[in-house]
């Protein structure tokens, strides 16, 4: 028996300007495209409120759904592809849906969590996460929406690898095993001395984040 997915109730729009897309997403819908495999590319809108508060952010491109187009029997499983923002308010501007099949495996982004209470938190330890997901490859109905790490029994100094998750069946991570994806730091004021003694060597090299405006669809 195929799993009971998610739906997504979506309406066919036509193609429109940058001021009705505007009118759009005040009204609470978001413009989108379902795209894919034997699939023509539909534009759609979508309400805003799948995003905001059916689905959980981190597991936007990890949750397959179904898609329903109203007044029609056209109804594929699709995932979330690329989601645009505005950058100053962050709001929604476009969403695109990807088509897939639930007997081939794809490939997504997929949140790594802790939990449990390390037995370092007494010692001030603090908790850092080189790695907010790592990309897994299963088949739609076996992609979990977190992977979670129980921290319990680490002290400080420890790391988790992507080799020590614990996985789903069916489930495969794609990034190297050595990736480190959360380590348990010593207590800031211990480390304080080494940072200050490297302070006066250490040269800005990071670079701003350049943003390339596209075009809305």
């Amino acid at each position: 028996m195929s799993p009971k997915l998610r739906e997504a109730p979506v309406t066919l729009r036509a193609k429109s300007t940058k001021g009705e897309r505007k009118r759009l997403r005040r009204a609470g819908l978001i413009p989108a495209v379902i795209y894919g495999r034997d699939v023509e590319n539909l534009l759609v809108t979508v309400a805003e409120s799948l995003f905001t508060r059916t689905l959980r952010e981190s597991a936007w491109h990890s949750t397959p759904l179904k898609l329903v187009l109203q007044d029609s029997d056209f109804s594929p499983t699709a995932m979330v592809g690329e989601v645009q923002r505005n950058i100053v308010t962050q709001h929604l501007i476009s969403v695109d849906f990807h088509v897939v099949s639930m007997e081939e495996k794809v490939r997504a982004e997929v949140p790594v969590h802790h939990v449990g209470q390390h037995l370092a938190v007494a010692k001030g330890g603090i908790v850092e996460r080189p790695a907010h997901e790592v990309m897994v490859e299963a088949l739609p109905a076996d992609l979990p929406g977190r992977l979670e790490v129980d921290i319990s029994g680490l002290d400080i100094g420890d790391h988790v690898k992507v080799k020590d998750l614990r996985l789903p069946p069916g489930v495969r991570v794609l990034d190297s095993p050595d990736k480190t994806v959360l380590t348990i730091a010593a207590p800031a004021k211990l480390a304080a001395g080494a940072v200050e003694e490297e302070a006066a060597v250490v040269t800005e090299t990071a670079q701003p984040e350049v943003i390339r405006a596209r075009e809305e669809k």
